[in-house]
């Protein structure tokens, strides 16, 4: 807690005198709206450091208090910042699906899986027509079948939305950590053909 005190005492210190000395400066220079100016935005930035110097020195006398709290805290919000860095967009899906797309086609039909290929296909068919829609709820994203085309949302064609019921049937896929969960399941053996061994 004594080194929470040191370091917030040590930025407060340093910028005051900082922008005291450029309040100075600027005093010196010409007596009149400058120095007013300079103080203008020295009081400011003053009470602002005060009040994050005692901010920090709270937080820090409660961490001590309660340090397994604190931890669990800091370690829930850790995770929670690095799911949503990690959180996937539809571009990232769009080269997902692009790529998984040239897999197959490197394969001959015969020997393709039907249910990675029908998946992938159906996924670039809505993407062409522009009926993929991206939602991002923090830490995972949703890639839905949207009711209408990008472009008709544009005009607000809102009218047309479909009941809540139905939101779970469009559910394309859905991404967490960078990872496409429907999609690496129907890419699972992409390459054997069931029907071969029938």
């Amino acid at each position: 807690m004594l080194r929470v005190r040191r370091i917030s005492s040590f930025f407060t210190n340093h910028a005051c005198r900082f922008s005291t000395e450029v309040a100075e400066k600027e005093s010196k220079k010409a007596p009149g709206k400058i120095k007013r100016l300079a103080l203008f935005f020295y009081n400011p930035i003053k009470m602002a450091l005060t009040d994050y110097k005692d901010v920090f020195v709270e937080t820090g006398k409660k961490m001590a208090k309660k340090p397994i709290k604190s931890a669990l805290s800091l370690s829930l919000l850790g995770g929670v910042g690095f799911c949503w860095y990690n959180n996937p967009s539809l571009d990232h899906y769009r080269d997902t699906a692009l790529s998984n797309h040239h897999k197959l086609l490197m394969l001959s039909w015969r020997i393709r899986n039907k249910t990675s290929d029908n998946f992938v296909d159906s996924v670039r068919i809505l993407d062409r027509e522009g009926l993929l829609a991206h939602r991002s709820f923090l830490v995972f994203s949703v890639i839905y079948r949207a009711h209408v085309n990008s472009e008709l949302r544009e005009f607000g064609a809102t009218y047309l939305s479909p009941r809540w019921a139905e939101y779970l049937d469009r559910i394309v896929d859905v991404g967490w950590m960078g990872r496409w969960y429907y999609m690496e399941e129907a890419m699972v053996d992409y390459d054997i053909n069931e029907d071969e061994w029938k």
